[in-house]
């Protein structure tokens, strides 16, 4: 834990005074500066009160507030913003804490799992959560009827039942210690028995209006189950997805936050005095997605040729401005806990693309699919991408599609497409969301049943030196044949106001990993 996070914990009132100071002690700062940063925090003590709005973009006319739909930022800002899963990653980024569940415990070598569930919480309608609630919350996301993006997580899953009126038991079919981390996806909220898109759960604001693709307001739940959160009265969504109009409703103080920060704006909004920008480095990935089993893209030459003709430092330097890395076709990096780099990198070469497109026989052109929503500089990107793949022989043509739909008519829908992932908290997750043959988020179609196998493989080994290794052939699996182009891992960068205090860059996602509106508060 780094100084930062002892300050907000302090803060928060989540650890005492001496204990803040006896920390910043080991850490090696002196008494002196330790009692001068114990002071500063008081002074930054939160303060109830005050109405939050945040620009977002990603949001849409066919947004729900359904959690088996959510897919965008907003959507999995709504979530949040409503309600609590069993477990979540902390502040901190490290690890996991309980949230609806007071503790976990995994049996038969992590094929079965014991949840404890806390007691006295209650749902937006006055209803208190019981393990019916849980359950069926979970079903939802589960079976050959579920559109959710969280399917392929559970599909491992044989049963959920309720072992008592605050337990449950997850039986796998066979171990998996991940199990507890599949649990903080944004989309296992826990919902009223019956409930669906009603909005009602056990999150920190309540919604009063709704108007999907515009705007959201929501008020504080008096009852929610974290003592003295959320700190602000009301919390409001506008929807901006114009990257410009953004950074405007920032600067001329329409909103307090802004996510998804046009890099290319970064210096100019520092220099107000009155915004900071906030970056967070992370397991964000900025893609380009083909869908493997449909043409040209099902032939192993064209994917090649694509990828050797992506200028991927030049992306890094142009689109993001050094805020990110650089990306090698698979979506793992350095942010997660069992990796090894050693997959090796693709370079930029126009003559291997060359020579794997006319190989391939394909000469038509090939349509890209974009729009601003796709990532900050997505069509900037897409150009980028064209003059480079034009040298190699490869006739890219760009269609610029509208935000408002996007999500839902065009990504996972077309055959070529730009995207974005945020990453997950480890690699069995990522995995299992967008590469599992069966995984409903499959977007690049592909079906491989020997990155199945090793997928299951992993889950069950114990010994971390040989899920690496298993890690590292299903890395470079992708790698080479593999729909996804990964040219760049972002930094998460959010804008806010200066009246926005106890503000944590999350390296899982913008906005706090977008739990902002939990956390904050407005000092004026």
């Amino acid at each position: 834990m780094e100084l930062k996070d002892l300050k907000v914990l302090y803060q928060k009132a989540q650890i005492s005074r001496r204990d803040f100071l006896r920390a910043a002690t080991i850490m090696g700062i002196s008494a002196t500066t330790a009692q001068q940063l114990a002071n500063v925090a008081v002074a930054q003590e939160p303060k109830s009160g005050g109405h939050f709005i945040a620009g977002i973009e990603g949001g849409s006319s066919n947004d729900s507030l359904d959690p088996t739909t959510y897919s965008s930022p907003v959507a999995s800002t709504l979530g949040f913003t409503l309600g609590s899963r069993l477990v979540a990653e902390p502040l901190t980024g490290a690890g996991l804490e309980g949230e609806l569940a007071e503790s976990w415990e995994g049996l038969d070598g992590g094929a079965r799992w014991v949840f404890s569930l806390k007691k006295g919480i209650e749902f937006h309608n006055g209803k208190t959560m019981t393990a019916a609630d849980v359950v069926y919350s979970l079903n939802r996301h589960r079976g050959e009827d579920t559109t959710s993006g969280a399917a392929g997580l559970m599909q491992d899953i044989k049963e959920i039942k309720a072992t008592g009126d605050y337990e449950i038991e997850v039986i796998l079919d066979g171990p998996n210690a991940d199990l507890p981390y599949f649990m903080s996806d944004y989309h296992l909220l826990i919902q009223p028995e019956g409930a669906t898109d009603d909005g009602i759960s056990t999150g920190p604001f309540i919604f009063s209006e709704v108007e999907h693709g515009v705007r959201y307001l929501a008020v504080r739940n008096p009852n929610y189950h974290k003592n003295s959160l959320p700190y602000v009265d009301s919390f409001e969504i506008l929807v901006i997805n114009d990257p410009t109009a953004r950074s405007s409703a920032l600067q001329t103080g329409q909103v307090h936050a802004i996510n998804r920060v046009d890099p290319k704006v970064v210096s100019f909004l520092s220099q107000s005095g009155k915004i900071s920008v906030q970056n967070a480095s992370g397991r964000g990935h900025f893609v380009f997605i083909m869908h493997v089993n449909t043409n040209p893209f099902d032939m192993h030459d064209v994917q090649l040729a694509l990828k050797y003709a992506i200028n991927r430092q030049q992306m890094l330097d142009t689109i993001l401005r050094g805020f990110g890395s650089i990306g090698n076709d698979h979506p793992i990096n350095a942010a997660y806990p069992l990796f090894e780099d050693a997959v090796a990198q693709r370079e930029f070469d126009l003559d291997k693309a060359a020579f794997h497109y006319k190989r391939s026989g394909h000469s038509e052109p090939i349509i890209l699919r974009t729009s601003d929503v796709a990532f900050p500089g997505a069509i900037e990107a897409a150009v980028l991408y064209q003059e480079t793949a034009k040298q190699a022989g490869i006739d890219l043509q760009i269609v610029r599609e509208p935000g408002d739909g996007y999500w839902s008519d065009v990504w996972n829908v077309k055959p070529f497409s730009t995207s974005y992932w945020r990453g997950r908290p480890t690699q069995d997750q990522m995995f299992s969301t967008a590469y599992k043959s069966d995984a409903p988020w499959n977007d690049t179609r592909f079906f491989n049943d020997k990155f199945d196998r090793l997928l299951l493989e992993a889950r069950s080994e114990l010994d971390s030196a040989k899920r690496v290794a298993t890690y590292t052939q299903m890395q470079s699996l992708l790698n080479n044949e593999g729909g996804a182009i990964v040219p760049m891992f972002n930094d998460f960068l959010d804008a806010i106001s200066n009246k926005v205090k106890g503000y944590v860059p999350h390296p899982a996602g913008m906005l706090m990993n977008g739990r902002v509106a939990e956390f904050i508060w407005l000092d004026d």
